[in-house]
This record gives structure tokens, C-alpha cells and sequence, in this order.
């Protein structure tokens, strides 16, 4: 699974559509820290870099995350890199993840995939050749521009099937988002950076300087289930971030097996976005 490429990455597995929801092209940065209750590491700390950019055919996406994992006996750097391009209109996606760890190269992901309204038929060139149909899922921007939408029209819990590039779309990726209000420290998360009080969807309390500064934003908190999910109905992988109306998210916690990374926003770009009809 591609962790949080979302993150920045639903809706109902009904049909895809393009939703009204722009998405602000913008190049970005977060550092991340090992959280106070992970008890399965001595220390760990990462860094994403993310750039949305794009046409007026399609977004474009390109990101990295590098993360030091240290142990009683061993240090570790994992390194993630992702390059994708996504129909704004949701109909089409292209991807390529490259993972290295200690430097060395461990696998590539890379194919295509398309949706027709009732199933989405994904196509991989690396590591080998092969085609996987799957229930009608959504890709990773058009899961951002629903997400927003659907916390504009006040909705609090969103399911949704969603194909981000895994190498085993027969998995059947799904997410549970619950969309709340932003609260003093990220809606209950003591580590994340402080966000102001807002409500849900209104405009947060404006600080000089700050790029968000009267977006309406809110805290959502996610949870991915696939068919290793266990019998208990735990997921695979859980995040919880800040979204921002313009698709910018902030405030961070990603929760994997045994440990939790936490963080925010280091550095912010906005892109000039295309003269679109």
C-alpha cells in the first residue's frame, strides 16, 4: 500500500465523478517525529515532500518520503518516491513508486489505470506485465476533491473504495474518513502543531504571514482496510490530518503497526495554476 499518498488522499464506491472542488497547486514539506506512545522503536523521524502540479487535463503528483527508523541494534532509511499523473476528471490515472531501503533499490510499482463508471481495470508494466479488474474505485486526488466536498456539505463519516498505485489492487483498498471540526492541537493530538479553533468548515482565526489564513479547514481522521485487515475489524493503516479547502493538509499522524509518526507543515509553495476554459 502507498502510505498516504495520499494523505493526502472518499466517497461511496458508487460511481466516480469530477467533482467542483479545485485543488490548490502547491509544493510542499512536513517533518515528522517519532510519536510519545510508539513502543516498537528507540526513535524515528521522517520528511515528505509533495508538488501538485498539473494541466487543465490533468494533476500531476510527485512525492517522497524518507524516514529513519532506529532500533536497539539497527538504523534504517526507507525512501519512497512517487511519480503520478490523474484525469481531473477522474477517469484515467497513471503511476510509478520506486522504494528504496538503506539506499538500495527494493521493488518499482508502475501501470495504469481507468475507470468506465463500473469497474476500474488497472494495468501494470513493472514489476511484470499483467491486468487486475477491480470494483469501480477512486484514485488518489479525485479521493482529496470528494473528501472536501463532501465536508462542505457538512457529511461526517465517508466510505469509499480507492486504487492508489498498490502492487495488489485484489486487496480491495477501502477507507473510512470521519470529518469533524479543527480543535486546539489537532483535534485531540497533543503532538501535532496547534491549529485554532474553527467549527466545522468555518474560517480559522488568521495569523500574519500564514498562507491558510481564512480557509476553511477540518480534521479528518482515516482509517484503510483491505483483506489483510484482521478479524477484528482493524485497519491496515490509520492517519489523521488537517484539510484545508484548497486540498493543503496539515497537522499529521500516521499510525502504523506498533508506532505512530507525528508532524506538520515546514515549508509551503503555491503554484501558478493553468488558464483553464
Amino acid at each position: 500500500m502507498r502510505a498516504i499518498s495520499t494523505a493526502f488522499l472518499l466517497l461511496g464506491a458508487g460511481t466516480a465523478h469530477a467533482t467542483a472542488v479545485e485543488l490548490a497547486l502547491h509544493r510542499a514539506s512536513y517533518d515528522l517525529a517519532l510519536s510519545a506512545d510508539s513502543s516498537d522503536l528507540v526513535g524515528a523521524e521522517g520528511r515528505i515532500a509533495v508538488e501538485i502540479a498539473g494541466d487543465c487535463d490533468a494533476y500531476d503528483l510527485d512525492y517522497r518520503f524518507v524516514a529513519r527508523f532506529q532500533q536497539e541494534q539497527e538504523l534504517i532509511v526507507t525512501d519512497q518516491q512517487t511519480e503520478s499523473r490523474e484525469s481531473r476528471d477522474g477517469s484515467w490515472f497513471e503511476f510509478e513508486t520506486k522504494t528504496f531501503v538503506d539506499s538500495s533499490p527494493q521493488d518499482t510499482v508502475a501501470g495504469t489505470a481507468a475507470s468506465d463508471g463500473t469497474r476500474t481495470v488497472v494495468t501494470f508494466t513493472q514489476p511484470g506485465e499483467h491486468r487486475v479488474d477491480i470494483p469501480l474505485a477512486l484514485f488518489p486526488m479525485q479521493h482529496t476533491r470528494a473528501l472536501i466536498e463532501k465536508a462542505e456539505a457538512g457529511e461526517n463519516i465517508v466510505e469509499t473504495a480507492l486504487f492508489d498505485g498498490d502492487d495488489d489492487p485484489q486487496k480491495e483498498l477501502t477507507s473510512t474518513a470521519i470529518i469533524g471540526p479543527v480543535t486546539e492541537g489537532g483535534a485531540g493530538n497533543p503532538e501535532a502543531s496547534p491549529a485554532a479553533t474553527n467549527g466545522l468548515g468555518t474560517e480559522p482565526a488568521a495569523t500574519p504571514n500564514d498562507p491558510l489564513a481564512g480557509l476553511r479547514s477540518w480534521r479528518v481522521s482515516e482509517s484503510f482496510y483491505n483483506s489483510d485487515s484482521d478479524g477484528d475489524g482493524m485497519p491496515v493503516f490509520e492517519t489523521a490530518y488537517t484539510l484545508y479547502e484548497n486540498g493543503v493538509s496539515d497537522d499529521l499522524v500516521l499510525r502504523f503497526d506498533g508506532y505512530a509518526l507525528t508532524g506538520g507543515l515546514a515549508s509551503l509553495d503555491f503554484l501558478d495554476s493553468p488558464d483553464c476554459p
